[in-house]
């Protein structure tokens, strides 16, 4: 990888910890802009992947005082158990379709809760319910690699403060990504990764990840509300576009 594109990877590595560290999501998402114009799928995926379980360790040590682990659990459990389903899923299920599908909900779901002054909370279910979630979450994780915006999107609706909700979606991605890179490592899905590219990677996502959670510090609940959800809706839009150009 010459000069200017080793600047544009770790550029994406910034910017990608950026938005973990601000928001606890997003990582690959923003990666994968900078870095798909500057190296192939098989190398960006799997990076991407490393550096948004670097961003969750360091700044979930921040809002560690948002994790309730009573609460934690049934989205993890939930999440372990529909993750193979997921996976094995695949033979008869189509992962463009599942993105497509996820992609216009988010859309949907994104704009309504933009657009309403005062958002909807649940707060009946109970643990059935986030477990629910976390299967769902687990499900689409091991279908299309997308586990993230159920459980983010569910912890919203709870109605729990900011660092809460932090603490019960950044744990769940904390794991169904750790179980992704242990699987890219398995199939030795790093192998072609330079050495010197993986440190500018951690090394930008880590500072991008530190400046992200002290802006996110300085974010009201409402503010990060809005936040969340934009990036959700263009993840949505993302995901839309995908499936559309491909058929």
């Amino acid at each position: 990888m010459d000069g200017s594109a080793l600047l544009v990877f770790a550029l994406g590595a910034g910017a990608a910890g950026f938005v973990s560290g601000l928001t606890g999501l997003g990582t690959a998402l923003t990666a994968l802009a900078f870095w798909l114009h500057v190296t192939t799928p098989q190398i960006a995926v799997p990076m991407a992947a490393a550096i948004a379980v670097l961003s969750h360790m360091i700044t979930l040590t921040y809002i560690r005082q948002g994790i309730v682990w009573r609460r934690v659990w049934p989205f993890l459990l939930g999440g372990l158990i529909g993750l193979p389903i997921g996976v094995a899923a695949l033979s008869i299920l189509s992962a463009d379709a599942a993105k497509a599908g996820l992609g216009l909900f988010l859309i949907l779901y994104c704009a309504y809760g933009l657009a309403v002054r005062t958002p909807p909370i649940i707060t009946g279910g109970g643990r059935p319910a986030d477990g629910a979630v976390g299967f769902g979450g687990g499900f689409l994780g091991g279908l299309s690699g997308v586990s993230g915006p159920l459980p983010t999107i569910w912890a919203g609706l709870r109605g729990w403060p900011k660092d809460e909700q932090r603490g019960v979606y950044q744990p769940f991605n904390l794991v169904i990504l750790g179980l992704s890179v242990a699987g890219h490592g398995l199939y030795d899905r790093f192998d072609p990764i330079a050495g010197t590219e993986a440190l500018v990677a951690f090394a930008c996502a880590a500072g991008g990840s530190i400046l992200g959670i002290t802006t996110y510090r300085r974010t009201s609940d409402r503010n990060f509300r809005r936040i969340v959800l934009i990036l959700l809706l263009i993840g949505g839009v993302t995901h839309l576009i995908a499936w559309l150009a491909r058929n």
